[in-house]
């Protein structure tokens, strides 16, 4: 799979659909993820990239240690990818 500003310059694209990436801690793991799905795809290119972070909030709640509230920035990508007739 190869990552390009302009993907589509004079092929012909055979075969196109969504991918998306696990949830992951940082931006880097995150384009790790959706990179490597679109490998296991057999993708020849990924277009129209996002990246979404949201936060993800949980009650941790410990028989010595009480009730805490854990909040975590987290990532998922999103593409369109493509294979080249």
């Amino acid at each position: 799979m190869t990552t390009t500003d302009s993907p589509l310059t004079g092929r012909e694209i055979a075969l196109s659909w969504i991918i998306w990436g696990a949830e992951a801690g940082n931006l880097a793991d995150a384009y790790s993820n959706l990179e490597a799905i679109a490998a296991s795809q057999a993708a020849d290119a990924v277009i129209a990239v996002r990246f979404v972070a949201a936060s993800d909030t949980h009650t941790r709640v410990g028989f010595l240690s009480g009730e805490s509230i854990e909040t975590r920035t987290v990532y998922q990508g999103y593409g369109t990818a493509v294979r080249y007739s």
